[in-house]
């Protein structure tokens, strides 16, 4: 005959033995949740001390044109020459933009102001011809109305 039991205690046994490795498993997800949780965490905190570096680099940057743009060291001839220029071209085309301006307000037209978007901190060499191309144009319905419609509804409306 089945000892009850003794089949029993070892049902109890094995119950124990699940109990205690989920509970293991259960333990080892949780520090491993915190350990992936700490090292986004940490990288964010490194990407935050990067954009820290990389502003200062451009500082110094600026720093170093604004000091030495008439008498740059030899390898920053080259650099200096290329702000020089793109402030020159910026220069250029804000005097175009005011011109169109003036003539707009002159013409008695419509008046149109303009806000920059974009701060002097950030980077605009990111930005090609491609990004500001005009939108497609849409496409008109027939002069006589929508497709299937009544040309004269308009006019019924009136």
């Amino acid at each position: 005959m089945i000892d009850f039991n003794n089949l029993k205690n070892k049902v109890i046994v094995s119950i124990s033995k699940a109990a205690d490795t989920t509970k293991d498993l259960a333990d080892k997800a949780t520090d491993k949740a915190k350990d992936v949780s700490r090292i986004a965490k940490l990288s964010l905190e490194i990407n935050s001390e990067k954009d820290v570096i990389r502003k200062a680099y451009s500082e110094i940057g600026r720093l170093y044109y604004e000091t030495h743009k008439d008498d740059p060291e030899s390898i920053f001839i080259q650099l200096c020459d290329e702000v020089t220029l793109a402030n020159e071209n910026i220069a250029s085309k804000e005097a175009e933009i005011s011109d169109i301006k003036k003539r707009a307000d002159d013409d008695g037209s419509i008046t149109v102001e303009f806000e920059h978007v974009v701060s002097e901190d950030e980077d605009r060499s990111g930005c090609t011809e491609d990004d500001f191309a005009p939108a497609e144009e849409s496409v008109d319905e027939p002069e006589d109305g929508p497709a299937g419609g009544d040309a004269g509804e308009d006019e019924k409306q009136n």
